[in-house]
């Protein structure tokens, strides 16, 4: 049976149980535009019920919260920020080396997807030295920390990179996996930046192509 290995609220409610698959999401600091701020409320209440009943969750439910992250995702991957794009002077690559530094060490990367102003990641968070499980909250941190460093130096400036919270939602089978990879890998295509899968230079699968 699933153990809870961490639950705690910022923002948003997180829950990491053990040996699930977890999907990962956050963003640039910026203030987002109403549309977002009312969609990110919507979000915010549909965890707050996936999380309160993670194994007894009507379908129903299950699918408006894909519904509205689709949403969130939509706008998010269309709004165009001034002075700092992801995929832009190597940013994109330095992201995606520091998610592959962490595989075999934190956790087993599954895949990622680096998007202008946001980044996916598909993660199973592995055992510590002492069998504990490296916890999301801290292996976030990290890779917020380090990535905001590199950012910074990449572009001369100084200050806050990423935004103050991030998503997490366990996967709960093998059709909700194979649902997420597939968000993830055309989180592209969804927000015009590219035709088909394979033109996205930013975003990886562990496994074959779909």
């Amino acid at each position: 049976m699933d153990e809870i290995v961490e639950k705690h609220r910022s923002i948003l409610p997180h829950v990491q149980l053990t040996e699930r698959i977890i999907f990962l999401t956050w963003r640039l600091a910026f203030t987002l535009p109403r549309p977002l701020l009312d969609q990110l409320a919507i979000m915010r209440d549909a965890l707050e019920l996936l999380h309160a009943s993670p194994d007894q969750v009507a379908q129903e439910m299950y699918g408006e919260y894909y519904r509205q992250i689709e949403i969130f995702d939509l706008y998010l991957g269309q709004f165009e920020l001034q002075g700092l794009n992801l995929c832009k002077n190597g940013l994109a690559e330095m992201i995606a080396a520091a998610f592959r530094f962490y595989d075999d060490k934190l956790y087993e990367l599954h895949g990622y997807c680096v998007m202008p102003n946001h980044i996916h990641l598909l993660i199973r968070p592995l055992k510590d030295a002492h069998g504990d499980y490296h916890k999301d909250s801290v292996t976030v941190q990290r890779l917020k920390s380090y990535t905001a460093r590199q950012i910074n130096q990449a572009m001369g400036h100084a200050g806050k990179v990423w935004g103050e919270d991030y998503f997490d939602r366990f996967i709960r089978n093998p059709r909700d996996y194979w649902r997420v990879v597939e968000y993830i890998l055309d989180n592209p295509l969804k927000a015009g930046l590219s035709k088909q899968r394979d033109e996205w230079p930013y975003a990886w699968f562990r496994g074959k192509s779909l």
